[in-house]
């Protein structure tokens, strides 16, 4: 009984998701799970900055898809394409992606 206390215990405390370093073989439909998901990394960073610099900040995190790397790179200073962005999404067969509503 004591273990199952100390496990809820564990899953109350809330940690940083640590992005799992990406890797060359990385799949274009993992690799935009993490870009997709970059808005709500940016919201739970607490350092300073625009909201926007700060998803551009993680962007690439866990990113190794070389395709997905390239055209994520330019994101970072050139802004968000939503074609470019439709164009991955559709590649990795994905619907719903929250940086969607950041892109120009």
């Amino acid at each position: 009984m004591r273990w199952l206390a100390a496990l809820v215990m564990l899953a109350a405390c809330p940690k940083p998701r640590a992005i799992p370093a990406g890797t060359a073989d990385q799949t274009i439909r993992d690799a935009m799970v993490l870009v997709c998901d970059a808005p709500a990394r940016a919201d739970a960073d607490r350092g300073s900055g625009s909201r926007s610099d700060k998803i551009a900040g993680h962007l690439t995190d866990g990113i190794g898809n070389v395709d997905v790397l390239t055209t994520v790179e330019g994101w970072k200073t050139d802004g968000i394409k939503k074609r470019e962005l439709d164009a991955l999404l559709a590649k990795a067969n994905l619907t719903e992606c929250a940086l969607r509503a950041e892109a120009q």
